[in-house]
């Protein structure tokens, strides 16, 4: 990194907190901090604009939300970039998946999400619509604007073949489930235009995460910096290990990497 102004990055679930909680005291004293000194601090999230935390909208500690893996970037209540799914893309996935029993479909929108065969309790603290026919997007909800999808179980070559040109996979080495998004778009990608957009170098970009959705930020990212309990491919992707979530493992992070006190773990250390 270079003198000048930072700008961080930060993945919300396993990295600021578990399922949409306030972050801990000691991380928004840290982001409080960092933004008093002039650095920009910004959500780089998997999730929507209609499933961002409550806990973490309209507050003093953020700039902005990088939503969607890198599809939309919200900041001081406007919209600086977005994409969203087209209806004949929608209803093709839509059609593919009601057909595929027991597969569950997330369709994260602007506003809330869609369900297919997910069940109303599969997560407890996110409100969604049903979407029972392959149509629903033009009948039912004609206004929702999707961003991307979520889906749980391993990705098929039928889905290959669905998406093909059209929205890219970002898979979960776990297996248990992965995204897709708009081709061209990725956490990555949307640091590098965040960083253009806020004339701050990419070399000065830090990026904290966990997971394998995090994996394109770290490859772009002046510095990479995992959590404490991250994915293995996360941990090898990062140059740093910081401490665990909800535990102020972010505050660590900023306090050494922007003001210089304390030192970070390397991530390839044991």
């Amino acid at each position: 990194m270079t003198k000048g102004h930072k700008a961080i990055f930060l993945d919300i679930d396993g990295t600021l907190s578990w399922h949409g909680a306030a972050p801990c005291d000691a991380d928004i004293a840290a982001m409080r901090r960092a933004r008093d000194a002039g650095h920009a601090v910004l959500i780089n999230t998997g999730r929507s604009q209609g499933i961002l935390p409550e806990a973490m909208l309209g507050v003093d500690w953020l700039d902005g939300y990088l939503c969607g893996c890198g599809t939309q970037l919200l900041m001081h209540g406007q919209e600086i970039f977005g994409g969203t799914l087209d209806r004949p893309l929608l209803r093709e996935v839509a059609r593919h998946f009601l057909q595929e029993q027991g597969r569950c479909c997330l369709f994260e929108a602007e506003q809330g999400a869609y369900l297919i065969q997910c069940g109303t309790d599969f997560n407890p603290w996110l409100t969604a619509l049903p979407v029972t026919k392959e149509d629903d997007f033009e009948t039912r909800y004609p206004h929702a604007r999707i961003t991307k999808l979520t889906l749980y179980g391993s990705f098929t070559p039928a889905e290959e073949a669905l998406y093909h040109g059209r929205l890219e996979p970002v898979i979960q080495s776990s297996g248990l489930w992965y995204e897709a998004i708009l081709p061209g778009r990725g956490k990555g990608v949307g640091l590098r235009r965040v960083c253009q957009a806020l004339e701050i170098p990419v070399e000065n970009s830090i990026a904290i995460g966990d997971s394998d959705n995090d994996l394109d930020m770290f490859a772009h990212a002046g510095v990479a910096v995992a959590m404490a309990e991250s994915s293995p491919t996360a941990l090898r992707a990062a140059r740093y290990k910081t401490g665990r979530c909800g535990e102020g493992g972010v505050a660590q992070a900023i306090r050494a990497l922007v003001f210089g006190e304390g030192a970070l773990e390397r991530a390839d250390e044991k």
